[in-house]
This record gives structure tokens, C-alpha cells and sequence, in this order.
């Protein structure tokens, strides 16, 4: 019985999962959109995008109002709502070094689930248009790691954050691998005794 309690632990989706944090990188002058999704039923709330290391006390940029479908502007930055899409863009223009921080995106919502935290970095060069996408921690189950990029110069935090989930989860398979041979020998043991 206590067997089968420990498997049931490891089976559950996102028991060992972790947010690992992505990284967009910029060039002064340059342009930086993020796309940030949302859940069905979120349309009509108030989406925002906020600055700072923890998502509970960052400072919001920018944010709609509580009507879907919106487009704010505030200086050099745009939020643009899509429901249809279940998604809205943020669009940083005219690039300047101190944006680089760290950012959510957020809809206000009591359920709602923080998404994994944006590094951005602005580097010096000439102007581009960098973007990227991503998806709330709640419809993914565990992060994609196919966002997950590496550059040189980037903070060393987000590469602590891809060490440790990598970690979690060799720790889970040899968990996982240890109790079925636990199991397996069990019912051997049992059979010739």
C-alpha cells in the first residue's frame, strides 16, 4: 500500500516541476515583443506586464483595462489584447539599457497562475526586432524548455534554474526506477517463499 502512495506521488503532473525562466535578449535602439498567453475565461480581465525579481512585488509597466481586446500605450510600450488568440503582446520600442530586468506577465485574476519570469538583456549593436512566446505554467504541466535560450554575458540565475530542474528530474526517473524494482523483487520474493 505504501508502494502504491509513493508511484501515485511521482505520477502526478507537474509534482516536481519548477519554472525555469526565460531569456530575451535585445539591442539598444531595437524593438522586443513578448507574446504571453492566457487561459480561456481570462478575456475579459485586466492584463499587465510588470518589472521586477519576484512576481509578487513587481511593479506593473503597463496594463489594459477589465474590457478584452484592448490596446494601451504607455511612452515606449504597447500592450496589445487578442482573446480570440487567448494571448496579448507587449511591445518595448527604442530599446535603452536600462530595460534590462527582470518581467512577468500577469492577468488579474484571484486563480491566476504567475508565468515563468522574462530575463531581458539589451546589448549594444544595431537595432532588431527580437521575440518571443509563452505559455502560463497552468496549461503547460511543466515548462517547454524549448524556450530556453543561452548567451553569453546573460546572468548566471536562469542557468541555476535549468541545473536544478534537470536535477529534479533525474531525481524523479530514479525514484520512479527504484520503486518498480522495489515492486518487482516484492512480488518475486513473495512467489518463491
Amino acid at each position: 500500500m505504501c508502494l502504491s502512495s509513493a508511484f501515485l506521488l511521482l505520477c502526478l503532473p507537474g509534482y516536481f516541476t519548477l519554472s525555469i525562466p526565460r531569456i530575451l535578449k535585445g539591442t539598444m535602439g531595437g524593438t522586443l515583443v513578448m507574446e504571453c498567453r492566457y487561459n480561456v475565461g481570462e478575456e475579459g480581465h485586466r492584463k499587465f506586464w510588470c518589472r521586477g525579481p519576484n512576481w509578487t512585488d513587481c511593479v506593473r509597466v503597463i496594463e489594459t483595462e477589465q474590457m478584452a481586446g484592448q490596446e494601451v500605450r504607455h511612452g515606449r510600450v504597447a500592450l496589445r489584447d487578442n482573446p480570440r488568440e487567448h494571448l496579448f503582446h507587449v511591445i518595448t520600442e527604442d530599446l535603452e539599457e536600462g530595460d534590462a530586468d527582470t518581467y512577468w506577465c500577469g492577468v488579474d485574476r484571484a486563480t491566476s497562475v504567475p508565468q515563468a519570469p522574462v530575463a531581458v538583456t539589451i546589448f549594444p549593436g544595431s537595432a532588431t526586432v527580437s521575440m518571443m512566446t509563452t505559455e502560463t505554467l497552468a496549461s503547460m504541466g511543466a515548462p517547454a524548455l524549448t524556450s530556453y535560450m543561452a548567451s553569453p554575458g546573460l546572468p548566471a540565475w536562469p542557468f541555476l534554474f535549468f541545473a536544478s530542474f534537470l536535477f529534479l528530474v533525474l531525481l524523479k526517473v530514479s525514484l520512479f526506477l527504484s520503486f518498480s524494482y522495489a515492486a518487482v523483487w516484492l512480488a518475486w520474493l513473495q512467489r518463491h517463499l
